[in-house]
């Protein structure tokens, strides 16, 4: 699972391209935004709230893939391949969002090919960001997993120098476990070195303060402590 950070957000210059084509739009939590399969959706610029990217297994079970925030653009894949959603999107908060329907966005490529150019670029950002994720979950251990999936949830708050910096698991244990690839006791073996070593202290279910930001910055860098 990839969680957005700044990495991930488009640049005002992006925005100024694509706002003269985006309507306002909100959804509430828990809704569909779109399903797997579904051959119409939005090209989704989320202002506020967060929307869970997922797809079903066979068994029945949910893989968390991706977790967009505030500032992020996403759903225009099938724009570029005709293809069908390849995965589920849900709202996780209640969101305003800015939007524009793929019939709608034809359009604007067509009116201003500099849409298509500006999606193409994030896209690429998108799929180098994927790399980098990849990357991460094959390096050994399972705390620098943990660290760097702790530390991606706290990367927008405006200084992580200022305590306290609380951080919310934004979907279940047992699933974020599962979207790293891990089995949830080994995740919360991870926790409970975090805890052990003085970064990370535990609140209550699911949510958590950072005690020490560059140990946890450490930890997701795979160095030794």
């Amino acid at each position: 699972m990839s969680l957005d950070n700044d990495k991930g957000k488009i640049s005002l210059a992006t925005l100024q391209i694509l706002e003269k084509y985006l309507t306002p739009r909100s959804f509430r939590k828990g809704q569909l935004l779109w399903s797997e399969g579904d051959t119409d959706g939005l090209l989704v610029f989320l202002k506020s709230g967060r929307v869970k990217i997922y797809r079903l297994l066979p068994t029945g079970k949910a893989i968390t893939l991706y977790i967009f925030g505030k500032g992020s653009v996403f759903g225009f894949m099938p724009f570029f391949d005709d293809a069908p959603y390849p995965a589920y999107a849900q709202a996780l908060d209640n969101c305003e969002a800015e939007v524009i329907s793929r019939s709608g966005l034809r359009q604007a490529v067509h009116q201003d090919p500099e849409v298509a150019i500006v999606l193409m670029k994030h896209l690429a950002r998108r799929l180098r960001d994927a790399f980098d994720t990849i990357e991460r979950l094959q390096s050994k251990g399972t705390d620098p997993k943990v660290a760097s999936a702790m530390l991606a949830l706290v990367e927008d708050a405006p200084d992580l120098s200022h305590k306290p910096v609380i951080l919310t698991l934004p979907i279940s244990s047992h699933e974020f476990a599962q979207s790293l690839g891990l089995t949830p006791e080994s995740f919360s073996r991870s926790i409970t070195h975090l805890v052990e070593k003085g970064i990370l202290k535990r609140l209550k279910r699911n949510r958590f303060q950072v005690l020490d930001s560059e140990a946890l910055k450490d930890v997701a860098e795979n160095a030794m402590w």
